[in-house]
């Protein structure tokens, strides 16, 4: 009996990296390409319905007999090995007794361990292809560089460990094998250039530049990029024996991080003083990094006292995430508003502070008290803007409709009630084509009405971008304004991230570099910037790009797993790369290309780890939700979804409950809960014109 439980409750070792295989105490046990396909999604992704994952491995078969060859699959696997390793019904997940090797590198690296991450060789399913299961074959591409990536960060790292350490000789061979992983990275050639000159063989380190210098003339038809060629000319001028420190990084002068004029928008300017003369919203429209922000800003500080409401990514589903913001930044500036008993009881429902002693009201019960906590917020808005010349809703296309509801209510009244009352003007900024239907259906209303203007905005031509160079005082950019032009297209914010690109790894002196080519956009020279991180700095950056608005340091402390002292360490890096601005990114663009770059594996981690977190916080429900649903947990996010529609229902937003509510019910019956997804449709069709 002892030698059958002990039996019963063995683990399984899942090896994909290289042979697929799976090792028991009964030995080995080969696996074949579709079973090695199954649990290898699973250990990296997590888990996953059972026939969409049947539809990517037989993907030129019927949707019956992909669900009949899954069955088989499963059956064959649970007889080979003798347990049942893939668990569920409709969503599989792995056994926890099954360890897979690509797991723990993807772990260990996390952890920090990367000694142990570079023990993990060989390549995801290595001996296996899958040209017959095009979308599978994809992923798998995109796992193997994943993981690639990890270990050149291992190297990396471990490599600066052992220089820490004294190991000169570890830390040489940690970067011949980084090298081996990316013979075209040369950062990886000037490391070990660097280290070769540490150790004190300058010849070495010579010969290592001109290997690289052969590699990309022969191989990319290329040459050795300007911090490269200067780091051998200061290993040729140096002694032997010297042993310098990395250089310092440039410090960005301030007018290349805010340009100091506004120039190019002479035109748009008009329009905005007539559009305000006439009393008219104002929507400011154009691509990322056109400028929109800059002019709204810089209009609004024109014509008095202004206040900037950012709406931000995440908060489209959460409700009254914008307004509650904007509310407690008045407050601030007016902490003791003179408000009505009836006013401060129902501003309770979304700021508890102001209860008072008679604690908030109860649930709404219908229209009216719908009305009245409506109308609450608007006397709220009266109190607190007084004085104040223009409100600015930048980016409209993140805000969440609760909050939008607000300002249409104030955007139809324009003039609040009293002698002498008078309202801000609205300036709003948005991304052109990402406004809701809903959106656009009622901007749209507002122009046709006379009460708006839209105001779309253009790159800027050669002649303006010439002027911004000039107004940045740096030595020579204004004869780059051509190269410039054609390079960034016009767009003000890709000229400043590609002027400190070439401030940060060379200047501007020795005039445009050859290796800055058109092809390069915005997004790519955000990447090389984000590369330029430490490791725990970027990863501070991801977990904030997946957090979003909730993200705060003591958050980050505890879903990273460190020390306080360390992340303000990583923090003030991110800030001093023009990367942060407090805990916020400095422009969305940023906050996109980190989001996207995070490895999928290590994205559903992070978000199941904030999902815990924040549940214990009490966060709002719809992102505890939205967090466990990223991170492969659907039965988890139901309950938060169900509370979520709840809270809708009870500020009587019906349509808005009744979809949260269907989504409830199809996570629940995808993870194979039929019964209460019942339940939860019932309350649904329970909900009056839902």
């Amino acid at each position: 009996m002892a030698g059958d439980d002990a039996a019963g409750t063995q683990d399984y070792r899942l090896e994909l990296l290289g042979e697929a295989r799976l090792r028991s105490g009964e030995g080995l046990i080969p696996l074949e390409r579709r079973t090695a396909g199954v649990l290898a999604w699973l250990a990296l992704e997590g888990p996953h319905p059972k026939y969409r994952l049947a539809g990517l491995l037989w993907a030129e078969s019927s949707e019956t007999t992909a669900r009949n060859n899954m069955r088989q699959l499963l059956r064959r696997l649970r007889l080979a090995c003798g347990a049942e390793l893939v668990q569920g019904a409709d969503v599989l997940s792995l056994c926890e007794r099954v360890v897979a090797d690509a797991s723990e590198l993807q772990a260990h690296v996390l952890a920090g361990r990367h000694a142990q991450a570079l023990q993990l060789d060989g390549v995801l399913l290595g001996a296996l292809e899958y040209e017959d299961c095009t979308e599978f074959q994809a992923w798998l591409e995109g796992a193997r560089e994943r993981l690639d990536k990890l270990r050149r960060r291992a190297a990396a790292l471990e490599s600066d460990a052992s220089e820490r350490r004294g190991d000169l000789s570890g830390a040489l061979l940690l970067a011949e094998r980084l090298l081996g992983m990316d013979p075209y990275s040369e950062e990886a050639w000037r490391r070990l250039m660097r280290l070769h000159y540490v150790a004190g063989d300058r010849m070495a380190a010579l010969n290592a530049f001109e290997r690289c210098r052969r590699l990309l003339r022969e191989e990319l038809d290329t040459t050795p990029l300007p911090e490269t060629v200067a780091l051998a000319r200061e290993i040729e001028r140096g002694p032997t024996a010297a042993k310098p420190g990395p250089p310092p990084k440039p410090k960005l002068p301030l007018s290349v991080l805010r340009p100091p004029v506004l120039v190019g928008r002479e035109r748009e300017w008009a329009r905005m003083e007539a559009a305000w003369e006439a009393g008219q919203t104002i929507f400011l429209a154009g691509e990322p990094g056109v400028g929109k922000t800059r002019l709204a800003h810089d209009f609004a500080a024109s014509r008095g006292t202004h206040f900037m409401l950012e709406a931000r990514p995440g908060e489209q589903n959460v409700p009254y995430a914008s307004h509650v913001r904007l509310m407690r930044q008045l407050l601030a500036r007016v902490p003791d508003p003179k408000l009505e008993p009836w006013v401060r009881r129902e501003l309770a429902r979304l700021l508890p502070d102001l209860a008072g002693h008679e604690g908030p009201p109860p649930p709404m019960a219908d229209e009216a008290d719908r009305s009245r906590f409506l109308e609450a917020h608007c006397q709220l808005i009266y109190e607190l803007c007084s004085g104040v010349d223009a409100l600015v809703a930048d980016d409209l296309q993140f805000m969440d409709s609760a909050t939008a509801e607000f300002a249409v209510l104030m955007l139809s009244r324009r003039h609040p009630p009293g002698p002498g009352g008078r309202f801000p003007r609205f300036i709003d900024t948005y991304r052109s084509d990402e406004l809701s239907p809903g959106a656009v259906a009622c901007v749209q209303q507002l122009v046709v009405a006379g009460l708006a203007v839209v105001i779309e905005l253009e790159p800027l031509g050669a002649d303006a971008v010439g002027a911004l160079l000039g107004s940045l005082d740096l030595p020579g950019a204004e004869r780059l304004t051509r190269d410039v032009t054609r390079h960034t297209g016009g767009n003000p914010l890709f000229i400043t991230e590609t002027l400190k690109d070439l401030l940060e790894t060379g200047g501007l002196e020795r005039g445009w570099p050859e290796h800055v080519t058109p092809s390069v956009r915005l997004r790519q020279l955000i990447q090389q910037r984000l590369e330029r991180l430490s490791p725990p700095a970027l990863q501070v950056a991801r977990l904030a790009a997946l957090a979003r608005t909730d993200f705060g340091l003591e958050l980050a402390s505890e879903v990273l797993e460190m020390p306080a002292l360390s992340l303000a360490t990583h923090v003030a890096e991110l800030e001093a790369a023009q990367i942060f601005r407090g805990e916020r990114f400095t422009h969305d663009l940023l906050f996109e290309v980190v989001r996207q770059g995070v490895p999928r594996s290590l994205e559903a981690l992070l978000h199941r780890r904030l999902a815990a977190a924040l549940e214990v916080r009490q966060a709002a429900p719809a992102v505890v939700a939205q967090h466990w649903m990223e991170g492969n947990e659907p039965r988890r996010a139901a309950p938060f979804l169900v509370a979520a529609a709840n809270a809708e229902a009870a500020a009587l937003r019906h349509l808005e409950a009744a979809v949260l509510y269907h989504r409830a019910a199809a996570l629940l019956e995808e993870t194979g809960h039929a019964e209460e997804a019942a339940r939860v449709r019932a309350r649904a069709r329970g909900i009056p014109s839902a």
